[in-house]
């Protein structure tokens, strides 16, 4: 019976992260409360708190499980070798199209771009982690790919591998938002492979 009841909790808890996704993806993260996430599933504010202390506790969860799903299939993308800036693009564009076919990674995507307001004092913290979180993975992987090719010689030296990540990561989220929002027109894969071309000619070696 406790195996039984501990799993039904598991599937409670699930549903809950799917209601407040699809609930801080549509209404924003500020504008969502516990009230909103229960009345979704016909379910009292209590038994949410039973599982979340807090909403921001519930958010946090959230990020757990979206990120470590990205983190896999980050992982089955990325190459075993050492990690080279040209390959960490080609995993990224992949990753991407992946991105625009998945409807759950599409909301949690809009989720964090529009819905959450990061310069509020309350998403400091989770802010901070966000950012020197290695789980998450693409930010890493093209600093530690510009690293690599920096001491092989294929980069210049001197080459700010910080620099050339948040370069990067603010190219491919923004194409897939602009994709998302059918602003662009054009072809997202051949748009972003183009773009990772143009900063690797920058960053090169001669």
């Amino acid at each position: 019976m406790a195996r039984r009841t501990q799993k039904d909790a598991e599937k409670t808890r699930t549903k809950i992260l799917a209601s407040a996704l699809s609930l801080f993806a549509r209404k924003g993260y500020e504008h969502t409360t516990f009230s909103h996430i229960a009345a979704r599933l016909n379910m009292t504010k209590g038994a949410v708190y039973w599982h979340f202390e807090s909403k921001e506790a519930l958010l946090m969860a959230l990020l757990d499980e979206m990120f470590e799903k990205f983190r896999r299939q980050i992982c089955e993308l990325m190459p075993q070798e050492e990690l080279t800036f040209t390959a960490v693009a080609g995993v990224m564009v992949r990753h991407a199209m992946q991105l625009l076919e998945d409807a759950k990674g599409t909301a949690f995507f809009l989720l964090m771009q529009e819905q959450v307001q990061w310069s509020s004092d309350s998403m400091a913290h989770v802010r901070e982690e966000l950012l020197t979180n290695e789980r998450f993975g693409p930010w890493h992987a093209f600093f530690k790919a510009v690293e690599n090719d920096v001491a092989a010689g294929r980069a210049k030296a001197g080459v700010s591998a910080e620099r050339v990540a948040h370069t990067c990561m603010a190219i491919w989220s923004g194409l897939v938002h602009a994709r998302i929002a059918k602003f662009m027109t054009c072809d997202l894969k051949e748009t972003m492979e183009l773009a990772f071309a143009g900063v690797w000619s920058t960053i090169r070696a001669n």
